[in-house]
């Protein structure tokens, strides 16, 4: 085999298993309530120029590997792309070791931010120290704005996970197992941090 087919055999085969990561982590996050339906988005990078992303208005649980959505870096996504398509864009454009991103609804973080505009303290516990370090905060913007994915991106420059008002919790990984660890944890946060905040009632 030639070295011009073999690399884009080697493309071809990435693609097909990143296109089963997301629909496995999609189904993940489905099945432990930390989105419904419709709600989030994922996206892994597939090399420098390109990024898949989940679909539009499909429920994230019943992906499918052919529903996800080849996007460019630096050019507009897709119609069919994910309302938060720029958000994850702008993300990859700014920062380069990004290879992952989730962004979920949990629902003790979105319990615990809508009840005094708290974000989970990672100190609360060593795996929270360990795999977040530390977690930003963006105000709200309106969802799939271009102002949000600016802010978004900003915050994750300083900040593995960001903590999007009203809107849930976006976290980048180095690959996608990471960035789903991560989501994972600042749940686990948000419900110590709820669970401590009602003690002190």
């Amino acid at each position: 085999m030639g070295a011009g087919l073999q690399g884009r055999a080697v493309r071809i085969w990435r693609e097909a298993r990143v296109r089963s990561e997301l629909v496995a982590a999609g189904a993940l996050l489905a099945r432990r309530g930390l989105i419904r339906h419709a709600e989030g988005n994922l996206s892994c990078r597939l090399d420098p120029r390109h990024v898949l992303i989940t679909p539009r208005g499909v429920a994230k649980g019943l992906l499918t590997a052919p529903d996800l959505v080849l996007c460019e870096v630096g050019q507009a996504p897709p119609a069919e792309a994910s309302s938060e398509a720029w958000l994850h864009l702008e993300v990859y454009r700014r920062i380069p070791l990004v290879a992952a991103l989730v962004h979920a609804h949990p629902p003790a973080l979105l319990a615990l931010e809508h009840g005094g505009g708290q974000v989970p303290d990672p100190r609360d516990l060593q795996e929270g120290e360990l795999l977040v370090g530390s977690v930003a905060f963006v105000p709200a913007y309106p969802p799939g704005s271009r102002e949000l994915a600016q802010a978004c991106a900003v915050a994750l420059t300083e900040s593995p996970v960001a903590v999007l008002s009203r809107h849930g919790v976006v976290a980048w990984g180095h690959d996608l197992g990471e960035a789903l660890a991560r989501v994972e944890a600042v749940e686990l946060l948000a419900a110590v941090g709820l669970a401590g905040r009602e003690a002190g009632r």
